[in-house]
């Protein structure tokens, strides 16, 4: 008798952690091919100050992406995406060319808006993030 309640408390435990589950740090989305990326892929997050222009993020990802992101960039040239921090929309990025290297670079004049996407990148989870 004690086994079929232990089973449901086990799938309530496992269905409470699907919902509560860390969205994807990173997702570059062309259609519905997307490349997600966690935390621990993200090997850099480099600001660059420029004054009153605004500022920039560099992101580099782990190098084993690299092939993802050739192929999914190769497959969507002349295309829009979209590219998600945390499920948040940062930028809607149009491929000229495939982009070979995992990295991405977002800049911005609105410097709230790069210290919030930064907090994203860096923090120990998405929902840890500042509010805007």
């Amino acid at each position: 008798m004690h086994r079929p309640i232990a089973a449901v408390c086990l799938a309530f435990a496992l269905l409470a952690g699907a919902a509560c589950a860390e969205p994807f740090r990173i997702s570059l989305i062309f259609g519905s091919d997307s490349l997600n990326v966690v935390a621990e892929d993200i090997r850099s997050v480099r600001r660059v100050n420029d004054g009153s222009r605004g500022a920039a993020l560099v992101i580099r990802l782990a190098g084993r992406l690299h092939p993802a992101m050739a192929a999914l960039t190769g497959a969507h040239v002349g295309e829009t995406g979209r590219l998600l921090i945390c499920n948040e929309l940062a930028v809607e990025p149009y491929l000229n060319a495939r982009i070979d290297a995992a990295m991405f670079v977002i800049s911005d004049t609105d410097i709230a808006r790069i210290d919030r996407l930064q907090a994203m990148l860096t923090g120990p989870r998405c929902k840890d993030a500042p509010d805007s």
